[in-house]
Protein backbone atom coordinates (compact mmCIF):
# COMPACT_ATOMS: atom_id res chain seq x y z
CA UNK A 1 0.00 0.00 0.00
CA UNK A 2 2.77 2.41 0.92
CA UNK A 3 4.61 1.56 -2.27
CA UNK A 4 1.58 2.60 -4.35
CA UNK A 5 1.58 6.06 -2.73
CA UNK A 6 5.27 6.51 -3.42
CA UNK A 7 4.79 5.55 -7.05
CA UNK A 8 1.75 7.83 -7.35
CA UNK A 9 3.56 10.80 -5.79
CA UNK A 10 6.65 10.28 -7.94
CA UNK A 11 4.50 10.13 -11.09
CA UNK A 12 2.73 13.35 -10.09
CA UNK A 13 6.05 15.11 -9.48
CA UNK A 14 7.39 13.89 -12.82
CA UNK A 15 4.28 15.07 -14.66
CA UNK A 16 4.48 18.49 -12.99
CA UNK A 17 8.14 18.80 -13.89
CA UNK A 18 7.51 17.81 -17.49
CA UNK A 19 4.68 20.35 -17.77
CA UNK A 20 6.76 23.24 -16.43
CA UNK A 21 9.82 22.53 -18.57
CA UNK A 22 7.83 21.91 -21.75
CA UNK A 23 5.98 25.21 -21.64
CA UNK A 24 7.66 28.06 -23.51
CA UNK A 25 9.01 30.87 -21.39
CA UNK A 26 8.99 34.37 -22.78
CA UNK A 27 10.13 37.63 -21.26
CA UNK A 28 9.22 41.01 -22.63
CA UNK A 29 10.53 44.44 -21.77
CA UNK A 30 9.02 47.79 -22.47
CA UNK A 31 10.91 50.87 -23.49
CA UNK A 32 9.23 54.19 -22.95
CA UNK A 33 10.31 57.26 -24.84
CA UNK A 34 9.07 60.71 -24.10
CA UNK A 35 8.84 63.64 -26.43
CA UNK A 36 10.25 67.10 -26.04
CA UNK A 37 10.92 68.35 -22.53
CA UNK A 38 9.38 65.32 -20.88
CA UNK A 39 12.01 63.02 -22.45
CA UNK A 40 14.69 63.98 -19.93
CA UNK A 41 14.44 62.50 -16.48
CA UNK A 42 13.92 64.72 -13.48
CA UNK A 43 17.08 65.54 -11.54
CA UNK A 44 15.45 67.64 -8.80
CA UNK A 45 11.99 67.07 -7.36
CA UNK A 46 9.99 69.66 -5.46
CA UNK A 47 9.79 68.79 -1.76
CA UNK A 48 7.31 71.53 -0.88
CA UNK A 49 4.04 69.82 -0.03
CA UNK A 50 0.74 71.65 0.00
CA UNK A 51 -1.30 71.70 3.20
CA UNK A 52 -5.01 71.33 3.74
CA UNK A 53 -7.28 73.05 2.36
CA UNK A 54 -5.03 73.67 -0.68
CA UNK A 55 -4.93 70.00 -1.53
CA UNK A 56 -7.07 66.94 -1.43
CA UNK A 57 -5.75 65.21 1.69
CA UNK A 58 -2.11 65.52 0.62
CA UNK A 59 -2.46 63.53 -2.61
CA UNK A 60 -1.06 66.13 -5.00
CA UNK A 61 1.55 65.13 -7.55
CA UNK A 62 5.16 66.09 -7.05
CA UNK A 63 6.53 68.56 -9.56
CA UNK A 64 9.87 68.41 -11.28
CA UNK A 65 11.93 71.50 -10.53
CA UNK A 66 14.83 70.73 -12.87
CA UNK A 67 15.10 68.41 -15.86
CA UNK A 68 18.35 66.67 -16.70
CA UNK A 69 20.48 68.05 -19.52
CA UNK A 70 21.16 65.74 -22.43
CA UNK A 71 24.77 64.51 -22.32
CA UNK A 72 25.30 65.41 -25.97
CA UNK A 73 24.46 69.08 -25.62
CA UNK A 74 26.73 71.87 -24.54
CA UNK A 75 30.41 72.68 -24.71
CA UNK A 76 33.12 70.06 -24.28
CA UNK A 77 36.90 70.07 -24.13
CA UNK A 78 38.78 69.41 -27.38
CA UNK A 79 42.48 68.48 -27.32
CA UNK A 80 45.00 68.99 -30.09
CA UNK A 81 45.66 65.76 -31.96
CA UNK A 82 47.91 66.99 -34.76
CA UNK A 83 48.64 70.02 -36.92
CA UNK A 84 50.09 70.51 -40.39
CA UNK A 85 50.48 73.22 -43.02
CA UNK A 86 48.22 72.79 -46.03
CA UNK A 87 50.19 73.11 -49.28
CA UNK A 88 47.24 74.41 -51.32
CA UNK A 89 46.12 77.24 -49.02
CA UNK A 90 49.33 77.84 -47.05
CA UNK A 91 47.43 77.82 -43.75
CA UNK A 92 48.04 75.81 -40.62
CA UNK A 93 45.41 73.10 -40.09
CA UNK A 94 44.74 72.12 -36.46
CA UNK A 95 42.94 68.83 -35.85
CA UNK A 96 41.29 68.49 -32.43
CA UNK A 97 39.89 65.38 -30.81
CA UNK A 98 36.52 65.91 -29.11
CA UNK A 99 36.37 64.78 -25.51
CA UNK A 100 33.09 62.86 -25.78
CA UNK A 101 32.12 59.41 -26.96
CA UNK A 102 31.01 59.09 -30.57
CA UNK A 103 32.13 62.57 -31.61
CA UNK A 104 34.31 63.10 -34.65
CA UNK A 105 37.40 65.26 -34.97
CA UNK A 106 37.18 69.02 -35.39
CA UNK A 107 39.44 70.85 -37.84
CA UNK A 108 40.25 74.54 -37.77
CA UNK A 109 42.56 76.64 -39.91
CA UNK A 110 44.68 79.66 -39.08
CA UNK A 111 47.67 81.55 -40.37
CA UNK A 112 50.85 79.49 -40.52
CA UNK A 113 52.69 82.03 -38.33
CA UNK A 114 50.54 81.03 -35.33
CA UNK A 115 50.69 77.76 -33.44
CA UNK A 116 47.67 75.68 -32.48
CA UNK A 117 46.35 75.84 -28.94
CA UNK A 118 46.80 72.67 -26.89
CA UNK A 119 43.10 72.50 -25.95
CA UNK A 120 39.98 74.52 -26.76
CA UNK A 121 36.29 74.48 -25.90
CA UNK A 122 34.14 73.24 -28.76
CA UNK A 123 30.50 72.32 -29.36
CA UNK A 124 29.34 68.75 -29.71
CA UNK A 125 27.91 67.48 -32.97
Amino acid sequence: MMKNYVVLISMMVMSLLSMTSASPVSAAGRTYEGAGESAAHCSLWSTDRLRWPQTSVGREKQECRRRAVRPTSGVIQCRLRTSYIDKETGERMCIYQRGATGQGDMTTSMSKEFSCERSINCNQE
